[in-house]
C-alpha cells in the first residue's frame, strides 16, 4: 500500500477525506493527519509518505514552504496534491514551479479526487518498479564486482569502478565488516542502508552468502564501522544468533581484498571460540605466534593435497600444527585453532575453484566429528586436521577427474576470463592440445552457440554492462569489451542489438 499524509487547519476537512474517499480502491492508505505545516514536516520526515494532500494557508509554516522545503531537503520528496479554496492563478503557476501534481478546489469534488488518485497512484507504482529494477541490477553489478576482486582478478577497470563507488581519491584506508547470522538478512541489510546512509558505504555479499560492507576514507575508517556493527548488534542480537568481524588495511582500492580477509579471518577466529558479538582484526590476540599462519607448512600441506601424495600428510599435518618458532609448547591450542582455520581456508578456497560443494562438504565433517568449536585438546586438533586433509584430497580429486575428462570445460572458463582478448580457435586447440575441428565441435555441444557466436555474445554482454554501468566512452568501451577497432565494435553492436551503442546507453 502507499501511505498518504493528510495535512489540513480545518478538522472537518479532514474528516471528510477521511471518509469521503475509498483510499483502498486506488493502492493508497492513510499514514497521519495533521492540521498545520511543522507538524506536517515532522511527519513527512518519519514516515516518508508517498503522497501529501496539503492546503496552501495553515499556521506557523504554508503550504508552498512545506512543498518547497521538502523539494529542497529530501532525497526523496513525496508527490504533493494542493488543496485550496483560493481560485488564485498565481498559487497554480508556484504549484506547477514546484511539480505539484495537481492543485484542487474546496469543496473537494469526490470523483475529482478519485481521478487524481489514479492518476498519481499509477505514477507512483511505476517509479517504483523502475528503482525496484535498477536496485537489484545495482545489487547483481556490485555483488560481481567485489566478489571478483576478492577473487583475486587483477584488473584496473574493477579498481577505478571501486575507487569510483566508494568515493576514493587515493591511499585511503578501506575497512570491511564482515556479517553472519543465520536469519533476517533482508532486514539486516535495510537496516545497514539506512544506518550508512550519512557516508558512502557499499553493502555486498560474499560468496558464500555473508553480509559485507565496504567504506573508505582519509582517516581511518574503521571508527563508523564500529559503530555501525554496535548498532546492528544492538538491534538483532536478542533475534538471532548475529557474529560479525571487522577488518582494515590501508591502500585504496587495491587493499580491498586484504581488508576483506582481514575481516573474514577474525570472523572465523571468532566462530572457533564458539562466540557471537563483534570482533575487530586488531584485536585478535597478538602473543608471539598466536594469530600467524606458519605459511611455509600451509603450503607444503595444500600441495600434498593437490598432488595425492598420501603418505606425506601425517607429517604435514604434524608440521602445520606445530608451533616450532616461538618458545610456546607443541600442543598450544589457540595456536593450532589458528592453524586449522588456515587449513580449512585454503581447502575451501580450492573446492570451490573446480566447482565443488563447500557446504556440503564441511556439513559432512561436521557430521562426523561435530563442530570444530566443541574440539578442546590438541589431540582433537591434530586429528580433525588429519581428517579435513584426507577427505579434501579425496574429494578434490574425484572434482579434478571430472574437468579432466572434460578438457572442454577449460576452453569456455578460459574464454570467458579472457574474451577481452585476441581469441581464435585454432590458437585455443593448440593452447589445450586438440583438434581444432573437434573443438569447434564440442564447443557448440558444450554451450549451444558456435565458437565465434558465444565469444560475440560474451564481448556484447560486457559492452552492454560498460554502457549501463561505467562513464567510458564509446571507444574505451569499445576497447573494455573485446573489439580493438570501434568502428568494427559500433557495426558489430547495430547488428546484434538494432541500435547503435549511444542510443542504448541512453534508454538505460
Amino acid at each position: 500500500m502507499m501511505n498518504v499524509l493528510l495535512v489540513d487547519d480545518e478538522p472537518w476537512v479532514l474528516e471528510g477525506l477521511r471518509t469521503m474517499v475509498n483510499w483502498d480502491k486506488y493502492g493508497f492508505q492513510i499514514c497521519g493527519e495533521v492540521e498545520n505545516g511543522d507538524a506536517a514536516w515532522s511527519l513527512i520526515e518519519d514516515l516518508q509518505p508517498d503522497l501529501v494532500l496539503t492546503d496552501i494557508h495553515m499556521p506557523s509554516l504554508s503550504g508552498l514552504e512545506l512543498i518547497d522545503r521538502s523539494m529542497q531537503e529530501l532525497a526523496k520528496p513525496p508527490r504533493f496534491v494542493i488543496l485550496s479554496g483560493y481560485d488564485s492563478f498565481e498559487y497554480a503557476k508556484i504549484a506547477l514551479e514546484q511539480r505539484v501534481e495537481d492543485y484542487l478546489l474546496k469543496p473537494i469534488d469526490e470523483v475529482e479526487i478519485e481521478k487524481v488518485l489514479e492518476q498519481v497512484g499509477r505514477k507512483i507504482q511505476e517509479e517504483q518498479a523502475f528503482e525496484d529494477v535498477h536496485q537489484r541490477e545495482q545489487v547483481l553489478y556490485v555483488n560481481s564486482l567485489f566478489n571478483r576482486l576478492l577473487a583475486g582478478e587483477d584488473c584496473s577497470m574493477l579498481k577505478k569502478e571501486v575507487e569510483t563507488m566508494l568515493h576514493m581519491k587515493g591511499q585511503e584506508n578501506i575497512a570491511c565488516l564482515l556479517i553472519e547470522t543465520d536469519s533476517y538478512e533482508e532486514d539486516i541489510k535495510s537496516q545497514v542502508r539506512s544506518l550508512t546512509g550519512a557516508y558512502r558505504a557499499e553493502l555486498f555479499t560474499d560468496a558464500e552468502g555473508r553480509i559485507g560492507v565496504f567504506s573508505a576514507m582519509a582517516e581511518p575508517s574503521q571508527e563508523r564501522m564500529k559503530t555501525l556493527g554496535k548498532e546492528l548488534y544492538k538491534l538483532y542480537s536478542h533475534r538471532t544468533p548475529m557474529t560479525m568481524a571487522l577488518g582494515q588495511h590501508r591502500g585504496g582500492a587495491e587493499a580491498t581484498k586484504q581488508a576483506y580477509e582481514k575481516a573474514l579471518f577474525a570472523l572465523k577466529w571468532k566462530r572457533y571460540q564458539g562466540e557471537d558479538g563483534i570482533i575487530h582484526y586488531e584485536d585478535l590476540p597478538q602473543n608471539e605466534g598466536m594469530t600467524s599462519v606458519n605459511q611455509k607448512a600451509l603450503t607444503i600441506l595444500m600441495e600434498t593435497i593437490l598432488s595425492g601424495e598420501q603418505e606425506k600428510v601425517e607429517g604435514a599435518v604434524r608440521d602445520l600444527l606445530a608451533n616450532s618458532d616461538s618458545l610456546l609448547p607443541v600442543s598450544d591450542i589457540d595456536y593450532a585453532r589458528v592453524q586449522l582455520l588456515a587449513l580449512e581456508m585454503g581447502v575451501r578456497k580450492q573446492l570451490k575453484e573446480l566447482d565443488g560443494d563447500v557446504d556440503q562438504f564441511m556439513q559432512d565433517m561436521q557430521n562426523t566429528l561435530g563442530l570444530t568449536t566443541g574440539i578442546s585438546s590438541y589431540s582433537a586438533i591434530q586429528e580433525y586436521a588429519l581428517r579435513l586433509t584426507q577427505n579434501a584430497m579425496k574429494m578434490l580429486m574425484e572434482l579434478r577427474k571430472v574437468k579432466e575428462d572434460s578438457t572442454i570445460f577449460q576452453v569456455v572458463q578460459y574464454v570467458n576470463q579472457e574474451f577481452r582478448e585476441k581469441l581464435q580457435l585454432q590458437e585455443l586447440a593448440q593452447k589445450f592440445h586438440m583438434n581444432a575441428n573437434y573443438l569447434g565441435q564440442a564447443f557448440k555441444q558444450q554451450t549451444g552457440k558456435s565458437f565465434r557466436e558465444y565469444l560475440n555474445d560474451k564481448r556484447m554482454e560486457e559492452a552492454k554492462r560498460l554502457l549501463r554501468q561505467s562513464r567510458f566512452n564509446i571507444a574505451e568501451v569499445s576497447l573494455n569489451s573485446g573489439y580493438p577497432n570501434v568502428d568494427y565494435f559500433v557495426s558489430q553492436f547495430k547488428r546484434m542489438t538494432g541500435m547503435a551503442p549511444s542510443a542504448y546507453r541512453k534508454q538505460r
